[in-house]
C-alpha cells in the first residue's frame, strides 16, 4: 500500500511525477474536508494525549522531568 498526496481539481486527480510511474491497480481515494478535518484532528490528538499520559506519568519516567 502506498499513501500520497495528490489535487483534486474538480474533475480529475492529479497525481505528482513520481508516482505516475507506480503500475496500474486498484485505489481508494479520501477527500479530507479541510473544515472538518481540525475538529478530527483535535479528537485524535486528545486521544493520543490520555495514552501517551498512561505510559510517560509514572516514577520510572520522572527522572526525565528534571532534563
Amino acid at each position: 500500500m502506498l499513501a500520497i498526496k495528490a489535487h483534486f481539481d474538480g474533475k480529475t486527480i492529479r497525481l505528482p511525477k513520481e508516482v505516475q510511474k507506480v503500475a496500474p491497480g486498484e485505489v481508494v481515494v479520501i477527500f479530507e474536508n479541510s473544515a472538518s478535518g481540525e475538529g478530527e484532528r483535535a479528537s485524535w490528538l486528545k486521544a493520543q494525549e490520555t495514552a501517551f499520559a498512561r505510559v510517560w506519568d509514572n516514577d520510572e519516567d520522572a527522572i526525565y522531568d528534571t532534563l
